[in-house]
């Protein structure tokens, strides 16, 4: 589970489905990318972090074996 992204979503929007509504995306999108079962392309993940107020590199961090070109 993605704790950074799930703890920033509570903190700005109080819930899953308030960031899903202001981003224009399900609640089961969020779920799944919060559960680590979708991955984002780099311009979701910037739009993401952008609407938290922080940086895709902080929301997302690249774990040891990921390519960097995801």
């Amino acid at each position: 589970m993605n704790a950074i992204l799930k703890a920033e979503i509570i903190k700005v929007f109080w819930s899953q489905a308030n960031f899903a509504d202001h981003i224009g995306v399900s609640d089961s999108l969020i779920s799944k990318v919060v559960r680590e079962r979708r991955n984002l392309s780099q311009n979701e993940k910037t739009l993401w972090a952008e609407s938290l107020g922080v940086s895709a590199s902080y929301l997302f961090p690249q774990k040891r074996g990921e390519n960097s070109s995801d």
